[in-house]
């Protein structure tokens, strides 16, 4: 069984800080919305691009695009939304690092939608990263599978021709709707492999976190985010991105595992 390890861990930069001075005390953790498998936490491909903007230390943009979750749909205020959790924990990972998470969701989208507006987007934002929710209402608009790829693959070409880094957020877990999801979570994947653009698998981990008895994540209209599932996912992400823009040196990485 993978190891287990919370979605809320200490910057690395403080961890080092810590070790330089010879400290014992380590850094504090954040309190924990989830847990979420360590397979769950990487990203595969390539954000060099973000990562250099990030050594900078210049204050780092993020642009969300997506639909009703990324407007906050389901989060009993905005300031729940997982856009907002985002910002928060990236924040507290990339010791001084400005971070201003720039949502845009427009509920109901579908990919067809979204990158008709992602030049206008990126235009107005000028982020140092885009994350792009994407596929929820694919599905239930039931889009043909290779129109769907055919425009993701397009608007991630629009996003690279801006000379900016992309990640894709694929949906989030529905039960009673899985069997619909999976071969749009599956054209996502392989939409990954093929473009080296990273792929956060909320579907697969929001899941796992369910079976695995932590709670519900999903509102009663049995399809938004709830505030934990907001939550969740807001600190996956954060994880997952930290672990991909500044990775803690394995060797540390190793010595502060939980066991």
């Amino acid at each position: 069984m993978a190891s287990f390890v919370s979605v809320v861990r200490s910057s690395a930069a403080v961890v080092l800080l810590a070790l330089a001075s010879s400290s014992t005390v380590l850094a504090d953790s954040l309190t924990e919305p989830c847990r979420v498998a360590d397979e769950y936490l990487g990203l595969a491909g390539k954000l060099d691009r973000a990562a250099a903007r990030l050594k900078d230390r210049d204050p780092f943009r993020i642009l969300v695009v997506g639909s009703s979750s990324t407007a906050g749909v389901g989060a009993t205020s905005p300031a729940k939304a997982y856009t907002e959790r985002l910002e928060e924990e990236l924040e507290h990972r990339l010791a001084g690092v400005e971070v201003d998470v720039v949502a845009r969701g427009v509920g109901g989208e579908t990919a067809i939608g979204a990158e008709a507006r992602l030049a206008k987007e990126l235009g107005a934002t000028k982020p140092d990263l885009v994350i792009w929710q994407i596929g929820t209402n694919d599905v239930y608009r039931k889009v043909d599978l290779s129109t769907f790829r055919a425009t993701a693959e397009r608007g991630l070409r629009d996003i690279a021709a801006a000379g900016v880094d992309a990640a894709l957020l694929d949906p989030q877990y529905v039960p009673q709707d899985e069997a619909l999801y999976a071969p749009y979570v599956g054209a996502l994947e392989q939409l990954s492999v093929a473009t080296g653009v990273p792929l956060a698998r909320r579907f697969a981990a929001m899941r796992a976190v369910a079976k695995a008895g932590g709670g519900g994540v999903i509102s009663r209209d049995r399809l938004h985010m709830n505030d934990t599932g907001h939550a969740c996912v807001g600190a996956f992400l954060a994880e997952a991105l930290d672990r991909k823009l500044a990775p803690t040196p394995p060797a540390i990485a190793e010595a502060h595992r939980p066991t």
